[in-house]
């Protein structure tokens, strides 16, 4: 505890730190066993990511940076899972003018824009997977099928806890259970069905199919929404590389060959070359 005190002491002298976090040493988010893990908060972008390992009158503490500026961009365009995850858990020591306490509401909110960004983008990895297990079933590779089964269904769990306007946690699984149980009870019939493996995985297939035709306009709203501030047609490059996908993630190819399937988008001529090429561009139905 003296050691804690004086470390502590020490932090709160320093000019550019926010605030001081303590991650319980129980905690399965702990990276290292031995030692106490601090978050140490400070007003410098070129912190994050620092960690240190140290030894203080014995005691081994280990301490990561994060910075104001990491965290306020995370409130805007999602931060990374883990740290999330951590930070939630982890328990305020000292915070100058309760500047972590409300950075805590905040984070754990999610905004409407960050919402879609992540239905978005969970459903693009759902139909690259789901792509996966298809070609994989029929070419009688069924531990390859069966792997990408599981991160298919895995992607459908954490879009629906996106969908429920929370982030997914570490147990994934019992989260949905409480969201939505029918999508629990496919990865159970999944992993413990008593029916041979290749069964298993096409009834997989066909609730998958099912809920993709399905869902698809609801998921890609925020495509649908980037593409909508331009009236012209809107070219494969010109998409992929936009910083909003790009940021996001989003398997862009897989996501346009869905949306022209369903009627969402419509391909069209936007550039003759002269050779007899012709590059197309994609424009929204309706």
């Amino acid at each position: 505890m003296i050691v804690r005190q004086t470390y502590l002491k020490n932090l709160q002298q320093r000019l550019d730190v926010q605030a001081v976090l303590v991650l319980n040493d129980s905690d399965m988010l702990v990276p290292f066993r031995e030692g106490i893990f601090y978050f140490v908060v400070v007003n410098e972008p070129h912190a994050d990511g620092k960690i240190r390992r140290m030894l203080f009158q014995e005691q081994v503490i280990i301490e990561q940076q994060i910075s104001t500026w990491q965290l306020e961009k995370g409130v805007i365009c999602g931060l990374d899972e883990r740290l999330a995850e951590m930070l939630r858990r982890a328990e305020i020591v000292w915070d100058k003018e309760h500047y972590m306490k409300q950075m805590k509401l905040r984070l754990a909110s999610l905004s409407s824009s960050l919402q879609k960004k992540h239905i978005c983008k969970e459903y693009s990895q759902i139909l690259r997977f789901f792509h996966e297990t298809k070609e994989f079933l029929q070419q009688g590779m069924m531990l390859d099928a069966h792997h990408s089964a599981i991160q298919t269904i895995h992607y459908l769990a954490r879009l629906i806890v996106y969908e429920a306007g929370d982030h997914p946690q570490p147990a994934l699984w019992t989260q949905v259970k409480q969201i939505d149980p029918s999508i629990y009870k496919l990865y159970e019939e999944l992993s413990f069905n008593a029916e041979a493996l290749e069964k298993r995985i096409e009834l997989l297939v066909l609730a998958i199919e099912f809920w993709i035709a399905s869902r698809t306009k609801e998921s890609v709203r925020y495509l649908v929404e980037l593409m909508e501030t331009k009236s012209g047609p809107w070219r494969l490059e010109e998409l992929m590389n936009h910083p909003m996908i790009q940021e996001a993630e989003i398997e862009i190819p897989l996501v346009i060959d869905k949306m022209l399937q369903r009627l969402l988008i419509q391909e069209i001529v936007c550039k003759e070359g002269g050779n007899g090429d012709r590059e197309t561009g994609f424009i929204l139905m309706g």
